[in-house]
């Protein structure tokens, strides 16, 4: 932009764009505060993955949460559970413990980010490990 202290800056890649929207979410609506946004050093997002995934593996990977006890702000810090799918979670546990995978399918969570950061009945669900 010219006249602007960017003027002289290179452009940044599209994808930024997307980040800062994923992050303005996890502000907005998942209750996040601005310090555990996954910033870098130079304090700049994670381009290579989505900051809710980020924050997940540096704070969910060895203290999962469990989907049968989690109250609903718990279960929104889980990449791959919306607010829709929190509320799913919540109604389903109603009716009886869920217990794999399927069971939360079932119900119409999207479970392909989930498993490495929750418990299942108090056991971490088995995942098929990303070739790339």
């Amino acid at each position: 932009m010219p006249n602007t202290p960017l003027e002289d800056q290179p452009p940044l890649p599209p994808v930024r764009e997307h980040r800062l929207y994923q992050s303005s979410f996890l502000l907005r609506d998942y209750r996040f505060d601005m310090e555990e946004l996954p910033f870098d050093a130079h304090g700049r997002l994670p381009l290579d993955r989505d900051p809710k995934e980020a924050w997940a593996q540096t704070h969910l990977r060895e203290q999962p949460v469990e989907i049968n006890r989690a109250g609903r702000e718990q279960l929104l810090r889980v990449p791959g559970i919306g607010p829709k799918g929190a509320a799913r979670i919540l109604t389903a546990r109603r009716q009886g413990c869920l217990r794999e995978l399927q069971d939360l399918r079932k119900i119409g969570v999207i479970t392909g980010r989930m498993a490495p950061y929750v418990l299942l009945d108090g056991v971490r669900p088995a995942q098929q490990l990303r070739l790339f």
